[in-house]
């Protein structure tokens, strides 16, 4: 409680207060106990004279003064004057007049002190009221999705404690929010990436249909547009697969399946699929690496980024070319790379090749469907790697995926 500086000079401005109030009781007692004082003197003066007016001997009156303890005949001749404690004060003129005077100067000081008190109060809660009316403010904004304010933070105390922690809220609410725009984003430009990249195989497909039901007689003819058919349907079959497992990457519904692998066997099994395609092409694939190297990552999901890497390297090298696989280790990153030899990739294309049906408009390149580089990117970037390519036009391309140190390992 004591942190808030509004409350601390709340809190010392009532024990100045009540100081003082200490310190004027003091006075008005000591005060009073003068005042009682002088009375009694001016009483006694007047006593004294009186009997030494009556000849009483001054021996007599000064026992009289000097005497420690009332008598009862005293107090018989006080109830005969009519001088006794049931008469009011105030029709004692003297003791009246004190009375006034002290009830005047307590009344007085009473009412300064709850004059001030009031006032320092309502100062504290009108800045206190203030503090909550701009705190409902910035926590209204926040609700309905504006994080542009900030609350207070600028003090110490329970108050700004209670603030920061509705900050830190506003803050989850706000990635929440940043984040479910996001998936609405993401889901908006899938199914439009879906839905533009069937409609060339779907009118296709209607063309091809129409072909064989004008000329059903023709077997030829039915057998040639029925074979374009079944390829027509395998990309777009191919087409939905890659991009669906791009969506769930990036989604983050993949969980990854990490375990020690060799990186040779885990390289030798992404090419199996597609060293027949190399042979028929008259291209060689080969394999450059330290068989002892490990690698820890997901066996399936690293071998089908390996594997669409060297698709594409392949779709982009002309016969008699050669596509490269090597692995490596260094002190920050173990890198699995695929290199080739082929047309290469423009400069003004580098910075687009990773992203969803980009194509390179190089002359002489073969063009795919556009997802396998961003496919490998998503799964390495998911078990927390990079994927990156450099290339020099007409010469060679590499692209080289890479995992942190902690994915490294060697046999003895």
């Amino acid at each position: 409680m004591l942190q808030d500086k509004n409350t601390r000079y709340y809190i010392a401005v009532l024990a100045v207060l009540f100081g003082a109030f200490f310190l004027w009781a003091f006075f008005l007692s000591w005060f009073h106990g003068r005042e009682a004082q002088n009375l009694l003197f001016e009483r006694e003066q007047t006593i004294v004279s009186s009997l030494m007016e009556q000849g009483v001997p001054r021996a007599a009156i000064a026992q009289a003064v000097k005497g420690a303890e009332p008598n009862g005949a005293g107090a018989e001749l006080l109830a005969q004057l009519g001088h006794t404690q049931s008469i009011p004060f105030w029709l004692f003129p003297t003791i009246d007049r004190s009375v006034r005077l002290f009830g005047g100067i307590a009344v007085g000081m009473a009412g300064a002190l709850a004059i001030i008190l009031f006032g320092m109060s309502i100062r504290f809660l009108g800045k206190r009221e203030k503090l909550y009316r701009r705190a409902e403010g910035i926590i209204t904004r926040f609700s309905e999705g504006n994080f542009d304010s900030h609350l207070p933070q600028n003090e110490d105390g329970s108050i700004y404690q209670l603030f920061a922690a509705v900050e830190e809220l506003a803050v989850a609410l706000r990635a929440q929010s940043e984040k479910e725009q996001h998936r609405k984003v993401f889901l908006r430009d899938t199914i439009s990436d879906i839905s533009h990249q069937l409609k060339t195989p779907l009118a296709a497909l209607h063309m091809y249909t129409e072909i064989i039901a004008q000329e059903p007689d023709h077997k030829e003819t039915v057998k040639h547009f029925s074979e374009k058919i079944m390829q027509s349907i395998d990309r777009m079959e191919q087409l939905v697969q890659t991009l669906l497992k791009v969506s769930r990457i990036d989604a983050g519904s993949i969980v990854f399946q990490k375990e020690w692998l060799s990186a040779a066997e885990l390289a030798e099994s992404a090419a199996v699929d597609l060293s027949t395609r190399a042979a028929q092409e008259g291209k060689k694939l080969i394999m450059e690496g330290d068989s002892a190297q490990m690698i820890f990552c997901d066996r399936e999901w690293t071998r089908e980024a390996l594997a669409n890497l060297m698709k594409n390297a392949l779709d982009h090298t002309d016969e008699g070319g050669a596509v490269t696989v090597f692995w490596e280790r260094s002190p920050a990153m173990f890198r699995l790379s695929v290199a080739d030899n082929g047309c290469g990739i423009a400069a003004e294309d580098l910075p687009h090749v990773f992203k969803r049906f980009y194509r390179s408009k190089g002359e002489g390149c073969r063009q795919g469907i556009g997802l396998g580089l961003p496919l490998a990117k998503s799964i390495a970037e998911g078990q927390g790697g990079i994927l990156s390519v450099s290339s020099t036009p007409g010469e060679e391309t590499v692209f080289t995926l890479m995992l942190p140190t902690e994915a490294v390992k060697q046999f003895p």
